[in-house]
């Protein structure tokens, strides 16, 4: 297929494609005008802007009647695929700003303090229909009891047999403030971390042992948590005031990384990944305002995680 020199058609429109399909299914002029409810002038007009653009004849005309050349035929079946796209994307953003209702949430506060809180916005502002009802809690509730329409979760395999949907992977860094570290220094190894004082989420695997990847394998590394709790944003806030190490979601301390006010700790140590999750109650009926989420969510993970 021949491609179009980049800016050939700047002077055309989409009226100009409608303009000139019309005429060669009505095979008139006067006929394509009364369709679109354009005077006959301006429809002669943009097909004209689409010949000159193109410098190629579309249609022969005659006193009597209109002939579509080859070339014309050709560029009225491309026409046609370029229209159907259009009113396609456009029926979409439609139906999406058209939804309503009301949405009901569960995230972990972290994701919510870091990712979703501050761009929560962005999604009431493409849904002036919907309302949206978030709970902030490191457990996953019971979905169908409590009227969730989608928990996001993050976990290394889902534990749930609901509906899910992988959203990103969601790395994870050890962090302490430089206050902890000229106290009681960088640990080289990941042995050395039995000596430092550590802070580890409460009810989760990370309060037992913390898995770092030593020369390709994870090996677990069992660590004196001097401070445990379910809430990821309590525990940010006390490793920056210097109460220990934290292994914590690099979406939840980026920020605080790169303007120094915490240090990576053990860099050349991966520390084992999360997934992030869409959980929903009901695997064959996922409500449009669910969708329209989650896909929000999707795009904020993507740009952070």
């Amino acid at each position: 297929m021949t491609t179009l020199p980049h800016g050939m058609l700047n002077d055309a429109s989409i009226l100009s494609l409608r303009c000139f399909v019309a005429v060669v299914e009505t095979q008139s002029f006067s006929s394509a005008a009364r369709q679109l409810r354009l005077a006959a002038s301006s429809v002669t007009k943009h097909v004209q802007l689409l010949e000159n653009a193109i410098s190629v004849a579309l249609v022969h005309r005659t006193t009597r009647r209109i002939s579509v050349t080859d070339a014309g035929e050709r560029f009225y079946d491309q026409c046609l695929g370029i229209l159907a796209q259009i009113d396609s994307a456009a029926a979409v953003m439609i139906a999406e700003r058209a939804l309503s209702g009301h949405l009901r949430v569960v995230a972990p506060p972290s994701f919510a303090a870091t990712l979703l809180g501050p761009h929560l916005h962005e999604f009431l502002a493409g849904h002036p229909g919907l309302s949206v009802d978030v709970m902030v809690s490191s457990a996953t509730p019971d979905l169908i009891r409590d009227r969730i329409d989608v928990a996001i979760t993050l976990q290394e395999e889902p534990e749930s047999k609901l509906a899910h949907f992988l959203l990103a992977e969601s790395p994870r860094a050890l962090c302490a403030s430089p206050a902890y570290l000229d106290r009681f220094g960088m640990p080289e190894h990941p042995r050395d971390l039995a000596g430092h004082e550590c802070i580890s989420g409460r009810f989760s695997e990370l309060a037992e042992a913390w898995f770092l990847r030593d020369q390709g394998n994870w090996q677990a590394v069992h660590v004196r948590s001097r401070l445990l709790s379910d809430n990821g944003d309590l525990l940010r806030q006390a490793c920056l005031m210097g109460s220990g190490i934290g292994n914590f979601y690099r979406f939840h301390v980026q920020e605080d990384l790169d303007a120094g006010r915490l240090v990576h700790v053990l860099p050349a140590y991966e520390s084992k990944p999360k997934n992030i999750y869409a959980v929903i109650p009901h695997r064959q009926i996922v409500r449009p305002q669910t969708k329209a989420f989650i896909e929000f969510v999707t795009r904020l993970t993507a740009r952070r995680a």
